[in-house]
């Protein structure tokens, strides 16, 4: 699929789901290295349970996001879409409801 066919908002996420740069890799390799390499195995359960906590505390992060787009999405989509009102019947005109 070309870019040009992507829909406005998804092409926005496209744009920030870029590959990480060959720094990042390369510091994200020498992190698990450095773990693979320990024999500590309280050290390890110690990053594993900070991992899993940032893990979370990310998931809700993005999750909340998510729900705050998802809800300014909806005002914008109500704002910009006009309220059609039903055709009046001869006695609302004649009481003028």
């Amino acid at each position: 699929m070309k870019k040009e066919e992507i829909p406005f908002e998804m092409a926005v996420l496209a744009d920030l789901l870029k590959p990480p740069s060959i720094e990042e890799e390369l510091s994200m390799e020498k992190d698990i290295r450095q773990i693979q390499s320990s024999n500590d195995i309280e050290e390890v359960k110690r990053y594993s349970e900070a991992i899993t906590r940032q893990n979370h505390e990310q998931s809700r992060f993005i999750s909340g996001c998510l729900h705050e787009i998802h809800v300014l999405r909806a005002k914008l989509a109500c704002a910009t879409t006009p309220v059609k009102r039903p055709n009046k019947n001869l006695l609302e005109k004649l009481l003028r409801l």
